[in-house]
């Protein structure tokens, strides 16, 4: 399964030309966008303006709160896997940061916010732990729609601790990003780049700041740059009084003053460290955004702070921290539910660094093993019980769960063809699951837009409220076996989509699985400019019969299998409204107006990305066509061109030496006959 998701593109774009291709500072504006005071948060926003209005300053500010904090390290075996010092390198860094501690690089002009922060004793169990978690994931190359897997691999109750994730990744060069107050509890949290994680170790060369930024926007706080000048520095830009408004992020520690509407006209706050400058001049908050940080624990985070939750979590003053703790058996699999025939991936996430392991699988095949993470095959159908036990020198600790794996006979699919227009009006139709995994703004029927019908379906990204979130529109399980024998299998939809704003976009896959749901590929892919079919426009995108699009997705590798799901996701960003239309899959049997295939097909990948020394370029070709691959810097300046000459229609992979290119973002194009396609990828350090 491959993925190289370009979801940050024109962010992306825009900091590598200022910065020269270092880091994506925060992802944070992708999930809370400048629209998000208008429509995303106005009951979040109320009740912090609510709290500032009503507070007793005098009483709200005295105390000092103390959050505590569980880190899980998601790594696949690689530097990733960060030392607890560096983890606690960067928990210093937080508590000098927001505490103004003296002598300390946190020691600015600013003010202390009177919040701390601790390393959870107790996990909610109740068993003494140091407040890390490790598991072992190739999840560690984090793409931001598979959040709901992040924390599926590991999630501690959001109202009691604060769930920090470190990665390797994150859509190949983005620092950080974190959730805002009120958001769905199961995606509460913030994710970081382990090399930016505290000074020691793999962040040896940074200041930490990347963690302190990101918990600003846990607490409520905006960058400093939101909404560029606005209007009123107080109900403008990023609603606190005593930040001067600002145009643009500052990327560098030259003073600027890019606004003149506040009084007195001051310089941008580039020592903020809710502005983008390097973290070698941040070092302050505004007695505002103590305020503000102060509001939002009154109003929404009111439990974790709560000396009860001090006590349970064991960051009390009076807790007594043992030297070791003993350790403590826990374990997961993503994929629980499984087709006869298949295997389970189960994941050690046992607290306290266990050094050995003891696993025992009921019906599968090994039926023990002593490895951290084994895989499990299981070949009869039943339910089975998990049991694992754990040891160190000195402790060891058990967990068995009954009925933990369930194993069925694989379905048959329905035959091919199958089309579905929503024509009929009825929502969901029979051949579509919706699958709304945070329950808020996902897919409806839409009697305003049809490609040549009277409905299509649409989601409403412009009102969105969770950034980031994937919404599933899933096809009935297919039988692929059924096409014609020696025809073309494919898949054709149309879509229409247009953003909200330039920098602003949502996303588009389809996603496909011949092993009963336990892995996908990605089949089909666009973003930004590749999704649009309309104009940027603030209000909601209605397309008329210009503005739609058809696309054809080869499905032939997939013939032999009897059993497929097919899925459109949605990941949004809040940009604006997307169209779906007319979905057939087949071999083209009853499918009118049936066009011409571009050159190209849609399942361009490259991978590994990033990169180190190689990378494979593997497109598909809908038919015979001269091939040339370019590579690109962000702003069109060509690095290197290969010509490939005349390929044949089929699946190719191109081995791209990148040993000689800077690290930093580039661009792969492929050139196919009269299309192309280009995709973003990375080259690392």
């Amino acid at each position: 399964m491959k993925y190289s998701v370009n979801l940050v593109l024109a962010l992306m774009v825009c900091c590598a030309g200022l910065r020269s291709q270092e880091t994506v500072p925060c992802l944070f504006d992708e999930y809370t966008n400048k629209k998000s005071l208008e429509v995303v948060d106005r009951r979040i926003q109320a009740a912090i303006q609510k709290k500032l209005i009503s507070w007793d300053v005098s009483h709200s500010t005295d105390t000092t709160r103390t959050i505590p904090i569980v880190v899980h390290v998601i790594h696949d075996g690689g530097s990733e896997n960060i030392s607890d010092a560096q983890i606690a390198s960067q928990i210093q860094i937080l508590n000098e940061d927001y505490g103004k501690l003296p002598g300390t690089n946190g020691d600015g002009s600013g003010v202390d916010t009177k919040v701390r922060f601790c390393l959870a004793g107790t996990d909610p169990d109740g068993h003494c732990t140091n407040g890390i978690v490790r598991v072992k994931s190739p999840l560690t190359n984090h793409q931001s729609y598979q959040r709901a897997l992040l924390k599926q691999l590991s999630f501690w109750d959001n109202n009691r601790y604060l769930n920090i994730y470190i990665v390797k990744s994150i859509n190949g060069n983005v620092g950080g990003y974190s959730s805002y107050p009120g958001g769905p509890p199961d995606e509460d949290g913030v994710v970081v780049r382990h090399n930016l994680f505290g000074n020691v170790g793999t962040a040896a060369k940074g200041y930490g700041r990347t963690t302190t930024h990101e918990l600003g926007h846990w607490f409520g706080l905006y960058h400093t740059f939101n909404n560029g000048c606005g209007i009123d520095p107080c109900l403008d830009g990023d609603y606190v009084c005593d930040t001067p408004p600002q145009a643009a992020p500052s990327f560098t520690c030259v003073t600027m003053n890019t606004c003149s509407n506040d009084v007195p006209d001051v310089n941008d706050l580039k020592e903020n460290y809710l502005n983008y400058t390097p973290g070698s001049c941040q070092n302050m908050f505004t007695n505002g955004q103590m305020l503000r940080i102060n509001a939002t624990l009154d109003s929404i985070r009111t439990y974790i702070w709560s000396q009860p939750n001090l006590i349970s979590t064991g960051c009390d003053s009076n807790y007594s921290r043992p030297s070791v703790c003993p350790v403590v058996a826990d374990f997961i699999s993503l994929t629980p539910e499984l087709c006869q025939g298949n295997s389970a991936n189960f994941i050690d996430r046992s607290l306290n660094n266990p050094t050995s392991w003891q696993w025992t699988f009921s019906g599968g095949t090994p039926s023990t093993s002593t490895q951290q993470n084994p895989t499990v095959s299981y070949t009869s159908t039943g339910t089975y019980a998990v049991k694992l036990v754990v040891s160190d020198s000195v402790s060891a600790d058990s967990i068995e769960i009954l009925k933990y794996v369930t194993v069925s006979i694989p379905g048959r699919g329905d035959s091919l063809p199958i089309s579905e227009n929503f024509d009929a009006g009825i929502y969901p139709p029979a051949s579509l699951t919706i699958n709304n995994v945070d329950d808020g703004v996902t897919w409806e029927l839409d009697s305003l837009a049809s490609v040549s019908g009277r409905y299509s379906i649409k989601i409403n990204n412009l009102i969105n409220t969770n950034y980031g979130s994937a919404d599933e529109l899933v096809l009935q399980w297919l039988d692929f076996t059924t096409a014609t024998p020696g025809s073309g299998l494919f898949m054709s939809f149309w879509w229409a989509y247009a953003k909200s704003d330039p920098t602003y976009s949502d996303e588009l896959l389809v996603l496909v699985s011949s092993d009963c749901g336990m892995t996908f590929d990605r089949v089909f892919y666009r973003t930004q400019n590749d999704l649009a079919t309309g104009p940027t426009q603030t209000t909601p995108f209605i397309p008329d019969s210009t503005q739609w699009k058809r696309v054809f997705v080869l499905l032939n590798s997939y013939k032999n299998a009897s059993y497929v799901q097919v899925k459109f996701v949605n990941v949004t960003d809040g940009g604006n409204n997307l169209y779906i239309d007319d979905i057939y899959v087949g071999d083209g049997t009853g499918l009118t107006s049936v066009q011409e295939p571009s050159a190209i097909g849609v399942d361009m990948s490259v991978y590994p990305n990033p990169s180190n020394e190689i990378s494979i370029v593997e497109y598909t070709l809908e038919r015979q066509a001269t091939v040339n691959i370019t590579v690109y810097a962000p702003f069109g300046q060509e690095i290197v061109s290969y010509m490939e000459g005349i390929k044949d229609q089929g699946l190719h992979r191109f081995l791209l030496s990148t040993a000689d290119l800077v690290p930093g973002m580039y661009f792969v194009r492929v050139q196919a006959g009269e299309s192309e396609h280009s995709m973003k990828f990375i080259v690392a350090e």
